[in-house]
């Protein structure tokens, strides 16, 4: 079952060049079209490119999917950090090939069931917003993060 995305969702998939990130985009572009379902995919960072906070700005009305490399890297942790100085709302997308298509899948349509749900935005504010709740990946970094804002506070 799919939930309805926003129209004119754009869905970015941010990751280093390692993490497959352009192997799942053309994997959801072909999915999405095969379901009829309109929606803009974005890769970020482009090779060559760097990525800081002003520039995920442009994605701050997308859902954001970071898709984390099968073993952390310190682009990883750069790439984590601007989406958190930024503070943008993301889904971590963890695996390889299929594996990796699923989770992506799950994350979008938690996204698009948890919107189905979620009263409309008042004027002037985002009008996509990822709120995790727990996803069922048991390496979900929920708790991660958590903790880090918990020691940030103390």
């Amino acid at each position: 079952m799919f939930s309805s995305l926003p129209a004119g969702c754009a869905i970015a998939l941010i990751g280093a060049d390692d993490s497959g990130k352009t192997r799942l985009a053309e994997a959801l572009a072909q999915r999405l079209a095969q379901r009829g379902i309109a929606a803009s995919l974005v890769i970020e960072p482009s090779p060559g490119r760097s990525i800081d906070p002003g520039t995920l700005e442009v994605h701050r009305d997308a859902l954001i999917l970071f898709i984390a490399a099968a073993s952390p890297t310190p682009i990883d942790d750069m790439l984590r950090k601007a989406l958190m100085d930024a503070k943008l709302s993301f889904a971590v997308v963890h695996g390889e090939g299929d594996e990796q298509l699923a989770n992506a899948w799950k994350a979008i349509n938690a996204a698009a069931d948890a919107d189905d749900h979620r009263p409309a935005a008042p004027e002037g504010t985002a009008a996509w917003s990822w709120a995790c709740e727990k996803c069922s990946d048991p390496a979900c970094e929920h708790r991660l993060f958590s903790d880090l804002v918990a020691r940030r506070s103390s």
